[in-house]
Parts: structure tokens; C-alpha cells; sequence
């Protein structure tokens, strides 16, 4: 406290307020923070803390990992100044440093260690040095490292710490490579500081409910709104969430279902926080019966004892369809429920696939079966009438033409010996010397 109030630190920043209760419960994390004073007191109050707690530390219990020698000096400058109460040492290995003066400095094993990947993984290659003690590890600006191409390094440091360590990892951007490090760095990671969307990105999926009723069903052919509407007529006055695969779908579910009378709303990424709030509160309140998600993970929502789950698109990805099923309450009553169309086979297979519980298919509701009946019906009858009208048409075309006393073109045969008569092509005699004195005497 005494080192806090040296460096003027008398309020929580809101990244302060938000991070530093998961650190100090012990939490693994990935926190979204700006480069600066704010980022880096985050982990260096935890890491003060954790050693001023302990009666006697004579090992390195903290490494901070950072990508260039000024931040490492920042860093390292906070401990001291912080630390300087508690009598906390802290050394920077760095990339302005002399390699002999940095390697007397690891083998005092400060408490704290702040390095660069590059000069601090050549160092404890050259001494074999091995991390047993660290329970605190920080990667900061993993961002950055990942565009200087220091990962690899990295890597080659964590192998070195054997201890078992609680670990922090930030971020100013989060691009796919930082997402994918952290989900295989942390254990039971949390994420701090991003959007809704992204805050249980690093949690594994649930497990499906063994209690849960989850089924499917087939839509006909150009009738899925038809197999929806029948199938909630069918399950009334119940919570109920569903998910399409695009704002596009809610906005003609909601139409569909406001024009029926059920109180529904919806949400999907493109709405601001405050209007997602609301909305959800209107419908864990019990205002709304539906609620209609599009471009949401069900893991960003907190809701839960749903009553029902209607997969109108039925997710390509088998762990968003687990998430989608911690949504729904316990009990015998509740239900998770996919629409089936041509397009969704495949993943409604690859589901099946991956759950140790599979869905099973379900009959089509009534209404839908009828009007299939009805559907097939049509299809004959127009079909025979078109028959009819052909026959008939084919008819009075002949009688037409036997009407208009009218022939038919007749063939031409120019082209064959006979000529156009068609007669045989051998000559007779007589007819050929008559000719032959008509065109003598002409």
C-alpha cells in the first residue's frame, strides 16, 4: 500500500476494476488492454501482492514476458518503485543489456524477472537454467509478439517453467493467432475486456444435458416458416429462444409472429449494448415469449432455465450447438429442437456425429402433414387438367383445319427420280416418242 501511494495510484482504472479481482482469485485470463502505465500496473499489483503474502521467497516466483526493451525497462522500474516497501527485487533482461551482467542477474534469482524472448531464451539456453518456482506468468502484448515473429520463442521459455503457474496473457488486438494461443496456453481461461460475444470464448463447451429432450425435424420443400409455426402452436406459452443464421431470418420470424399474436424480439451483433441489455431483460422478465437470435454465440448470452431451444438453422459448428443447450432449463419438459431443410443435413450429421447424446428425428407436426396431403393433391389434379388441355388442344387443331377445308403441306420430293409426282423412275416409250414429235412440230 505504502508503494502505491509512492507512484500515486489512489483509484482503480475500469480495466483495474475489471481484471483485478480474477487475478487475484487465481483465474488464468486473456485481457484486451492499450499499451501503458494502466496494462501494466494490472499484472504488477497481483504479482506484489502474491510475494509480499509469502514469508519468504529466495527463488523467481515471476516472469513477465514483453516484446521490446523499453517496455521491459518500464516494467521493470514500476516493481522497483512499487516494490520498494516490500523490498521486492526485480530484474530486466533485455535487449540493451550485456549478456554477462544479465546472466549474474538471473543466477541471483531476483524475484521478479522481466524479459525480451530473444536475449532471455539465448541466456537460459546457455545456462540451462529451469523455472521450478514461477507461479505467476505473465506474456504481455501478445499482438505484438506474434507480428515480430517472437513466438517461437516464447514457446521454447514456457517449456522451461516446470512449476505449476497461474497465467496472463494481453492484448491490444485479438486476432485468430492470439485466440488460438491462448485457448492452447490457458487452463480454464477466462477473457477480460472484450465484447459479449467474445467472453467465453476460451471456456470449453457443456456437456448436453442427459435430462434434455433434443430432437429434429425434417422440413418439406419451400415449408420451413409453415413447419415452424405449426411445431410452436404445438409446444404453447413457453420460453423460447431461436437461433437463425441471419438477421435477414429473425426479421421475417418476428413479422411471421407478430402477425400470429406471440410477443417476440430479437437480437444480433449489429445492435448496440445498452438495446441487447433491454432486450434480454424483456425476455428473462417474462414480457416476451421469443426472443430470436442472429450472429450471437449462445455462449455470450446470460440467460438460462429456458424452456425451449429452436435451432431454425441448425449450427455448422457441434460446440455452438452445446452451448446452445446449457440455454435450456432442467427437467423433463424442455426441449432443444432443430428445423432440418436440404442445406442442414450435413451439419445435423456432423452433430450426431460428435454428441455422446444423439438427437432423435421427430414426426412433422399435423398441420405441416396435412398440407402436404393437400400439396400433393393440387399437384394431381393440375396435373390431369393439364392433360386434358393438351388432348383437347391437339383435337380442335385438326378439326380446325378439316373446318377451313385447308390441306396440309405435302412433302416435296425434288429431290428423287420420280420428281414431284413421285412416279417411278422408269421411262415409258410410248410416252417418250409423243413427246418427242410435240417438240418437233412446236
Amino acid at each position: 500500500m505504502s508503494g502505491l501511494h509512492d507512484v500515486n495510484y489512489t483509484e482503480l482504472t475500469e480495466l483495474q476494476e475489471k481484471a483485478l479481482p480474477k487475478i487475484l482469485e487465481g483465474d488464468d485470463a486473456l485481457i484486451k488492454a492499450e499499451p501503458g502505465k494502466d496494462k501494466n500496473a494490472t499484472f504488477v499489483i497481483p504479482a506484489l501482492a502474491k510475494i509480499d503474502a509469502k514469508k519468504k521467497v529466495e527463488e523467481t516466483t515471476t516472469l513477465i514476458l514483453t516484446p521490446n526493451s523499453a517496455e521491459s525497462k518500464q516494467i521493470d522500474e514500476l516493481i522497483w518503485a512499487m516494490g520498494y516497501h516490500a523490498q521486492i527485487e526485480c530484474a530486466s533482461i533485455d535487449l540493451d543489456g550485456e549478456e554477462e551482467q544479465q546472466k549474474e542477474l538471473l543466477k541471483d534469482t531476483p524475484q521478479v524477472i522481466v524479459g525480451n524472448p530473444g536475449p532471455l531464451l539465448a541466456i537460459l539456453q546457455d545456462l540451462r537454467y529451469i523455472f521450478r518456482h514461477v507461479d505467476y506468468l505473465v506474456i504481455d502484448e501478445m499482438d505484438t509478439l506474434f507480428s515480430l515473429n517472437l513466438v517461437p520463442k516464447v514457446n521454447n521459455i514456457l517449456k522451461r517453467v516446470i512449476s505449476e503457474h497461474q497465467t496472463l496473457i494481453f492484448t491490444d488486438t485479438l486476432t485468430d493467432e492470439v485466440q488460438n494461443f491462448a485457448e492452447n496456453t490457458l487452463t480454464d481461461g477466462i477473457a477480460i475486456g472484450f465484447d459479449p460475444s467474445k467472453s467465453k470464448m476460451l471456456s470449453k463447451p457443456p456437456n448436453v444435458p442427459g435430462n434434455l429432450s433434443q430432437g429434429y425435424i425434417y422440413v418439406p420443400n419451400r415449408m420451413k416458416i409453415t413447419t415452424f409455426m405449426a411445431h410452436i402452436e404445438e409446444t404453447p406459452e413457453e420460453r423460447c429462444v431461436v437461433f437463425t443464421a441471419s438477421k435477414r431470418g429473425t426479421d421475417r420470424l418476428y413479422k411471421t409472429l407478430r402477425k400470429h399474436n406471440f410477443k417476440a424480439t430479437s437480437i444480433h451483433e449489429k445492435l448496440s449494448e445498452e438495446k441487447v441489455a433491454q432486450r434480454l431483460a424483456n425476455f428473462t422478465n417474462g414480457d416476451i415469449q421469443f426472443l430470436l437470435v442472429a450472429d450471437i454465440s449462445a455462449a455470450a448470452l446470460d440467460i438460462d432455465n429456458v424452456a425451449q431451444v429452436i435451432n431454425y438453422d441448425v449450427p455448422s459448428d457441434p460446440d455452438e450447438y452445446r452451448y446452445r443447450t446449457d440455454l435450456v432449463g432442467s427437467g423433463k419438459a424442455t426441449r432443444l429442437v432443430s428445423l432440418v431443410s436440404k442445406q442442414d443435413r450435413s451439419d445435423i450429421n456432423r452433430i450426431e456425429k460428435e454428441l455422446t447424446q444423439v438427437p432423435k428425428e421427430l414426426d412433422l407436426p399435423k398441420k405441416v402433414t396435412q398440407k402436404l396431403k393437400e400439396r400433393k393433391k393440387n399437384q394431381k389434379k393440375s396435373g390431369s387438367k393439364k392433360q386434358r388441355n393438351g388432348n383437347k388442344k391437339s383435337r380442335k387443331s385438326k378439326k380446325k383445319s378439316k373446318d377451313s377445308g385447308l390441306e396440309l403441306p405435302r412433302p416435296s420430293y425434288d429431290k428423287l427420280s420420280g420428281g414431284k409426282s413421285g412416279s417411278s423412275p422408269k421411262k415409258d416409250k410410248k410416252s417418250g416418242v409423243i413427246q418427242m414429235l410435240k417438240n418437233l412440230f412446236s
